[in-house]
């Protein structure tokens, strides 16, 4: 130790302060003797001191030495801190969720037991994860709406679900929207429509929405496509409540995109969550870097899932939602 100040003070001159120091033992050959190390952290006080030199170019020393002080406190609460986090290590399956995008207060709700086995893991993941399965058209007719914030890809959800209705449950399928405002989402509705031979109406207003769900009444599905809503702005969530209202929808299903910031998914769910929300819809999966997102959902949302999607291609690249299934994706990390 003398040896080792001794030359802290030879390389940074008589202004030295030590601010650590710490003896330790270096294995050495082959772990069968130990050496003993001393390591030594320093600092120049003078290049402090020259940075503190007021106007009149007087140096004062007194605040020099109590900030020396405080930078040694501070560093060794620090270095005190680090050595705690590198012991603090988490279990394997907390580790792997936190990975994969949970937020660790979720998973140590999730998965209470710290060293629960991978089996147990999916099975605890899974029992989270609530799931209410497709639209059921047997009896009554079923009006689903589909809202949601902008991009998160409402249209082609509704594309997809009328395609796999009317193609391959041979049901009768009527597509209504209400997204005027997007340039070409129109259009591109109308072009599924016609290759599917179902029809389309473009509501222009709510009145005109009432309408035309009324004459569609022999339909089994009426799917109603909503304009993209700012979660953020309430003026706007209030005229979607006034059409869904005119619609009477008998199930409504907020759409999110996997890929979405996890802030804006919250903000989201509170927002569109007074228009009487029944199911949820996670879009865009191919696209999610992480996805223990669905985890997180499951668990803020408080919300059924009804479908995921992972791609463009219609009528594909949809699956109704399963529990086991999401579970699985959501320990895996990725599609």
């Amino acid at each position: 130790m003398c040896e080792a100040l001794a030359e802290a003070r030879r390389r940074l001159g008589d202004q030295a302060a030590i601010i650590h120091t710490r003896q330790y033992d270096v294995p050495v050959l082959f772990g069968l003797l130990r050496r003993r190390s001393v390591e030594i952290l320093a600092a120049d006080t003078s290049t402090a001191a020259s940075a503190l030199v007021t106007a009149d170019n007087t140096t004062p020393m007194a605040n020099v030495e109590r900030q020396v002080v405080e930078i040694r406190k501070t560093l060794e609460e620090l270095m005190s801190g680090l050595a705690v986090a590198r012991c603090v290590e988490r279990p394997p399956a907390i580790e792997r969720l936190v990975r994969n995008g949970v937020p660790e207060t979720i998973v140590g709700s999730v998965l209470p037991d710290a060293d629960i086995q991978p089996d147990r893991a999916l099975e605890a993941i899974a029992d989270r994860i609530r799931c209410a399965g497709g639209l059921k058209c047997d009896r009554n007719q079923v009006r689903v709406a589909l809202i949601g914030p902008t991009g998160v890809g409402k249209t082609t959800t509704a594309a997809k679900l009328a395609a796999q209705y009317s193609l391959m449950h041979k049901k009768k399928v009527a597509l209504v929207t209400l997204d005027t405002y997007r340039i070409g989402a129109v259009e591109q509705l109308a072009a599924y429509a016609r290759i599917m031979n179902v029809p389309m109406e473009v509501a222009l207003s709510t009145e005109d929405g009432e309408a035309l769900v009324a004459k569609h009444a022999d339909k089994d599905l009426i799917i109603i496509d909503t304009v993209g809503r700012s979660q953020r702005n309430g003026e706007q969530i209030s005229e979607l409540d006034s059409f869904l209202k005119a619609t009477q929808p008998t199930e409504v299903h907020l759409v999110l995109s996997a890929s979405a910031d996890s802030a804006a998914r919250r903000e989201a769910v509170t927002s569109f969550g007074r228009l009487g929300l029944d199911r949820l819809i996670l879009t865009k999966l191919d696209e999610c870097p992480q996805t223990g997102c669905i985890l997180e959902l499951a668990v803020t949302a408080l919300l059924p899932f009804s479908y995921v999607t992972y791609g463009q291609d219609v009528p594909n690249d949809i699956a109704v939602a399963d529990s086991n299934s999401l579970a699985m994706l959501v320990w895996e990390g990725a599609l």
